[in-house]
């Protein structure tokens, strides 16, 4: 089966952007992410999305997170989460610092969800305990979980997830249809067909809550604007370890804040 390194020749999939061109262009991005105490996950992967180029984001939660997230982010249109099955979009990205929030309705979000969705940690989580929802999804679909998320998932253990990265990436991915994101050193990609790329960019400035927050709007922000699925998981996690590799040279590994990151995915997508 296919199995490639991730290099620099990575950037060169990234689109050039037109001079002409308007918002409609690139992309709507629906965004479930953060709750009332966990705003700073949507913080994240709200600004990561509009840095990678998004051209709009719809950003939806219930009234006490929609207050909050209105005071720091400018850019979205907000919306209540009763309107989340009317909104028009590209891609919905889901998760991100959710908590359990939203476990009451979430079976019927991502069931009835038909553009392409990115699933990240307390979507995980709330999957790991309703494998059936994941069978019942029809969208094309990312899951990027970290490696705790990914033994939940798997019912074992981290030990276990670490010792075989690649083969429990891709046996997921093949036997559910679904294109995987295994993050950490070396993050891993597999695909439905079980390919497999390995990531060669990234460090330990990563290793910072928040960091994946960063990756999941970034993923998101390239499917919203007509990246394949494949393409998307390529370009985000190159650029997303990129981004700290030279943010670390300035602050030090240490140093690096995943608040950072958006702004050098921005210029090194430019």
């Amino acid at each position: 089966m296919k199995r490639e390194l991730l290099t620099e020749d990575t950037l060169k999939l990234i689109k050039e952007r037109k001079e002409d061109s308007s918002k409609g262009d690139f992309g709507v991005l629906l965004s479930l992410c953060g709750c009332e105490t966990m705003t700073g996950a949507a913080y994240l992967s709200s600004t990561a999305a509009l840095r990678s180029g998004l051209g709009l984001l719809r950003f939806c939660g219930d009234e006490k997170t929609l207050v909050k997230m209105q005071s720091i982010l400018f850019e979205p249109v907000f919306l209540n989460i009763d309107s989340i099955s009317d909104a028009k979009c590209d891609a919905f990205l889901c998760g991100c610092g959710i908590g359990r929030s939203y476990d009451a309705l979430l079976e019927g979000i991502l069931t009835s969800t038909r553009v392409p969705a990115v699933l990240d940690a307390d979507c995980i989580n709330f999957l790991s305990m309703h494998m059936d929802v994941l069978e019942k999804i029809k969208c094309p679909t990312i899951l990027t979980p970290h490696p705790g998320e990914m033994a939940r998932l798997l019912q074992t253990d981290i030990a276990s997830i670490q010792a075989d990265r690649e083969g429990c990436a891709r046996r997921f991915a093949t036997t559910h249809g679904v294109y995987l994101v295994l993050k950490g050193k070396g993050t891993v990609i597999a695909e439905p067909d079980g390919s497999l790329y390995i990531n060669t960019t990234g460090s330990s400035a990563l290793a910072k809550g928040g960091s994946g927050d960063v990756l999941a709007g970034v993923i998101a922000s390239l499917v919203a604007q007509g990246y394949d699925l494949s393409l998307s998981c390529r370009i985000g996690v190159y650029v997303h370890g990129l981004a700290a590799d030279r943010l670390a040279l300035e602050y030090g590994k240490s140093g690096v804040l995943p608040s950072d990151l958006p702004k050098e995915i921005g210029r090194i997508i430019g």
